[in-house]
């Protein structure tokens, strides 16, 4: 919104206060100027001159000579190839030494080239010339804000315009004009009146408001025009008011200067009149043609879907049933508080028109403006709010605007539908909760002082005070906001700086989200890249990664408003997202993807929800491809089993966790052949692996995937920041290998438990080497083959201590069914 200082010096007292300061007061007090706008900056030294003669050049047919009256004791001659100009007419006239802010130019864009432009005197054509008469494009002047005014003719100025004046007051461009950037919660400001209000509350100066006053001297309204509220839900009032004998005409100049310098073009005193009051008072409203209302009846209501109106720009708009129409008995004729139809517009013909002033719900005109696309003053003001209380004095401000210019007359009463008006609003406090709040001491008087002029009604009873918030003030809603209007008013500056009281304690980050950086960071330095998904997913996507419907991860949480159909629940694994985002690359034709995530998954404790879910932090990767990209010298070899399984190793590694066993992996995702478990205490830390052949035949990915899946909560309790050292041994290890027939029956994690109890404290490592089942081997078993090392701390060990721990090993194995291979 612009505010003009011309206008709001007329409404609140602002002599002797500068228009900066001004705006760096209300800019400070929470109203923000964004700019502080001197209109025509670049015009100096032209002046109003009416023209005596127009004579045709005696050696240029394109000229004309003027003889002009510019309040000169003598007329000017000033030369010109306008074609428009005639005798009377009064126009812009830049005398010698004038300066304009651009010239016309066939090579600049447009045609105007933008600069500082000094007048001097001249000859065209042998003829003297004493400067030019001006257009309004060479001002810089916007052309459409000008009735009659054209782009390149000469700019005709209204007749009654006095001769010999600086230009700068024939327009108001000497006036100075507020670009506000209010904040949205401020609707009250958003009008003449409101910025005046709080202007005066703010310097504390008097507010002198338009006395509101309408003659009536129609006969009633009732009975010839009625309204109808059919859903007050969206409607909270509709007045309406019938203006009769319309002279459409020009508005007064004032008006007209008033709209410009909210850069509205001026169209007819009636629409004038209108976009006037809705810029002086803040409530938008429209005017129909009365005798072009079927039935004289206007209804707020649901448009159908389907519904068909032309807008006054001429679009054709189809409507559906989430937006408000004004509407007569054959159909809608206006768009509610965004724009209104064209089969009801005021034209030259028009001699009696029906006002509408009302109130529609704000979130209901934002949806309808959004999705046309159509964004006006009148919608953005009903965006923010409009006060209900004041509909219908800004309607009779239009009567009496209207009525002052003779251009109607006022057929007595008004049409009100007003169902639910809102109560008084009344705050109860304290004066001491209010400075304790500011962290101030004010008196009371002050506080109460600064209160009143701002409107609000103070009573006093024993320092606890009720406090009546005006009904303008949409935005206020409880003591902190009248603290608040006491703390702006006062002045933020006056406030002493002090430092606040608290209790400050040195941030940290638990053991769980050190270990998230950790494995963040150890995976990124293993080559794989983090991704970020939805925390969303679908069920059906938990049947193709071959999860049984009985599996925890189907007990998902339903969303109530899900972004899309394809993801209704809360994700309970972090698989669906890593699949979904390893395809989509796949068929980007990028082949080489290796990928993790970090994030969490949600289980309710029951369904529906009656309280928070158990929130799981997770960790999952994804792996295909080959470990390096083609290429010399790179090795372009595929990923296997052991990469993931080293991967999930050094994760392990870098957490300080030890001492896990490793088992066959039960997880659906995998590969049952081609998988595993690290376990600890019976908690599964990680499972790994090969993604089962079914899940990739369900995604339709066509090479082999491994990952693995881990929660952090599960590694939380064996997290060790320690690092153990141990030193350099001083004597050498003693090794063997060990080829040994297994029974089928026994896993490589039971021949490793016989090895280890029977090799002592000093076997210092075992590895299995070697396994292999085929023709050479008996059938029911499996050959496995392993390396032992032995050391001790104190000594170098013999073949004979050596052999002695080697057959209790061997003696204890065929205890189990096990042969030593030949």
């Amino acid at each position: 919104m612009n505010v003009s200082l011309k206008w709001l010096g007329t409404l609140v007292d602002i002599k002797g206060l500068k228009p900066e300061d001004m705006a760096e007061v209300l800019t400070c007090d929470g109203i923000p100027v964004e700019h502080v706008i001197h209109p025509a900056p670049g015009i100096k030294g032209v002046v109003t001159g009416k023209i005596l003669k127009v004579e045709k050049h005696p050696d240029a047919a394109h000229l004309l000579v003027c003889q002009l009256d510019v309040g000169q004791d003598e007329p000017v001659q000033i030369i010109t190839s306008a074609d428009n100009v005639k005798a009377g007419q009064i126009v812009p006239a830049a005398l010698p030494g004038a300066h304009l802010p651009a010239k016309h130019d066939h090579n600049a864009p447009g045609g105007i080239k933008v600069g500082d432009v000094k007048i001097k005197k001249g000859k065209l054509r042998g003829l003297p010339s004493a400067g030019m008469m001006c257009s309004a494009s060479e001002m810089l002047l916007d052309y459409n804000l000008y009735p009659g005014t054209e782009p390149e003719g000469i700019m005709i100025l209204p007749a009654n315009t006095p001769v010999g004046v600086d230009f700068h007051h024939v327009f108001d461009l000497d006036d100075v004009i507020f670009e506000m950037e209010l904040t949205p919660n401020r609707a009250d400001c958003f009008s003449m009146v409101g910025m005046a209000l709080e202007t005066g509350a703010i310097f504390n100066r008097k507010v002198t408001l338009p006395k509101v006053k309408v003659k009536e001297e129609g006969p009633s309204i009732n009975g010839r025009a009625s309204i109808h509220i059919a859903e007050p839900e969206y409607c909270s009032r509709f007045c309406s008011r019938l203006l009769e004998n319309v002279k459409i005409g020009r508005s007064p100049e004032w008006i007209e200067s008033r709209l410009r310098s909210n850069n509205i073009r001026p169209i007819n005193n009636i629409v004038d009149a209108a976009n006037y009051v809705m810029l002086e008072m803040g409530q938008p409203m429209h005017t129909y043609d009365y005798d072009k209302i079927a039935g004289h009846s206007l209804t707020l209501r649901h448009a159908k879907d389907g519904e068909v109106l032309v807008t006054l720009d001429g679009e054709k708009r189809t409507l559906t049933s989430a937006d408000l129409v004004i509407a007569d008995e054959k159909g809608a004729v206006g768009l509610a508080g965004v724009m209104g139809g064209l089969n009801s517009e005021i034209t030259e013909s028009t001699t009696s028109v029906l006002l509408e002033s009302a109130v529609f719900d704000s979130a209901s005109i934002r949806r309808t403006s959004r999705r046309l696309g159509l964004r006006s003053e009148a919608s953005g003001r009903y965006e923010k709010g409009i006060n209900a209380k004041r509909s219908a004095e800004a309607l009779n401000r239009i009567c009496q605007i209207l009525e002052e210019q003779g251009a109607c007359t006022v057929a007595a009463d008004m049409l009100d539908e007003y169902p639910n008006p809102k109560p008084e609003q009344v705050i109860h406090t304290s004066f001491d909760a209010i400075n304790d709040y500011i962290g101030i001491h004010l008196p009371d008087e002050q506080i109460t002082d600064i209160l009143t002029r701002l409107h609000f009604k103070v009573e006093n009873n024993n320092r606890e005070i009720a406090v009546t918030v005006p009904e303008f003030r949409l935005d206020v809603e409880g003591r902190h906001d009248l603290a608040e209007e006491v703390a702006r008013v006062y002045g933020y500056a006056n406030i002493p700086i002090t430092t606040p009281w608290s209790a400050i304690a040195e941030g940290e980050m638990s053991q769980e989200q050190e270990a998230s950086i950790l494995i963040e960071d150890t995976l990124i330095n293993s080559g794989l890249s983090q991704v970020l998904n939805y925390s969303f997913m679908h069920k059906d996507d938990l049947k193709r990664l071959n999860y049984p419907e009985t599996h925890k991860v189907f007990n998902a949480i339903p969303i109530m408003n899900p972004i899309s159909e394809e993801y209704p629940d809360l994700r309970t694994t972090l698989m669906p997202g890593l699949i979904h985002t390893l395809k989509y690359n796949l068929a980007q034709k990028n082949s080489e993807v290796s990928i993790f995530e970090i994030g969490r998954v949600y289980y309710p404790k029951a369904l529906p929800l009656t309280e928070l879910p158990v929130e799981d932090n997770r960790v999952s990767a994804l792996l295909s491809g080959t470990v390096s990209e083609e290429g010399y010298p790179n090795d372009h070899r595929p990923y296997d089993f052991f990469d993931i399984k080293g991967i999930v190793e050094n994760v392990l590694a870098k957490l300080g966790i030890t001492d896990y066993d490793i088992q066959r992996s039960v997880c659906p995702v995998f590969h049952p052949g081609v998988s595993a478990d690290f376990v600890k205490d019976g908690k599964v830390l990680v499972s790994f692996g090969e993604l089962h052949p079914a899940v990739l035949d369900n995604f339709d990915i066509k090479q082999k995937v491994y990952g693995f899946s881990m929660s952090l909560s599960e590694l939380n309790d064996y997290i060790s920041g320690e690092v153990a050292f141990q030193p350099i041994p001083k004597f050498p290890a003693s090794a063997r290998d060990l080829a040994i027939l297994v029974p089928e029956e026994l896993s490589d994690a039971d021949v490793e438990a016989i090895i280890t109890k029977r090799g002592g404290k000093h076997l210092e490592s075992l590895t299995l080497f070697d396994l292999y089942q085929g023709k050479q081997v008996p059938e029911g078993y499996k050959s496995m083959a392993y390396s032992l090392a032995f050391r001790a701390p104190d000594r170098t060990l013999t073949d004979s201590d050596v052999d002695t721990w080697i057959k209790k090993i061997v003696d204890d194995l065929e205890k189990n069914g096990c042969k030593l291979r030949e």
